[in-house]
């Protein structure tokens, strides 16, 4: 059996994107030179596209949002991305917003890609977060959280649906009482309460 066709069988069933350690790990006896050299011919045979350096997918149609996250890691979808979606802010945004050790903004397939770097610390706790699928994603509360710990004072459209003890408990569990938030939390809670 090709590379490929035990690839397709060993995958999980909405996997979009696969990484280089994805890949050794997902087909058992391919890893080094042998995983290379089959990645290069399945590339060549156009069975797989190579999205970027150790990053492959099978069309393009695969998910940018799960592709972000295996681009840089550790990493979560957050910012802009997040309180678009969750109706928190109007404006729309076609760049993709995370979290991660490392700022960078970077264009790859027609998709930009916009990271910003916050402190080990914040980035690896799990409160907050949810893994949709392959992706990793920040919950409407968490990205507010991340919003005003990375800029400071912010405005945002609508806060009706926003959990105000869970937000009261991030900033004390994730960001260790920011004063940002803290004054964001003690200016809005009443109000949209």
């Amino acid at each position: 059996m090709s590379f490929v066709k035990r690839l397709l069988t060993s995958k999980k069933p909405d996997q979009t994107v696969f990484s280089f350690s994805d890949l050794s790990s997902a087909v058992a006896g391919y890893s080094g030179a042998k995983l290379k050299s089959a990645l290069k011919y399945a590339v060549g045979k156009n069975d797989l596209i190579r999205i970027s350096r150790g990053i492959y997918c099978f069309s393009n149609d695969y998910s940018r949002q799960e592709f972000a996250n295996k681009y840089r890691t550790p990493s979560y979808i957050s910012l802009y991305t997040i309180l678009q979606g969750s109706g928190v802010v109007f404006q729309p945004y076609s760049s993709i917003y995370l979290v991660a050790n490392r700022s960078q903004e970077t264009e790859i397939d027609g998709q930009k890609y916009i990271y910003r770097k916050i402190i080990d610390e914040i980035l690896l706790n799990p409160l907050g977060l949810n893994s949709v699928g392959n992706v990793y994603k920040a919950g409407p509360e968490r990205a507010i959280c991340d919003k005003l710990y990375l800029d400071g004072p912010e405005h945002f459209d609508n806060l009706r649906n926003i959990n105000w003890d869970f937000m009261r408990r991030l900033n004390r569990e994730v960001y260790h009482d920011n004063r940002a938030i803290s004054d964001f939390l003690t200016k809005y809670r009443y109000e949209n309460s």
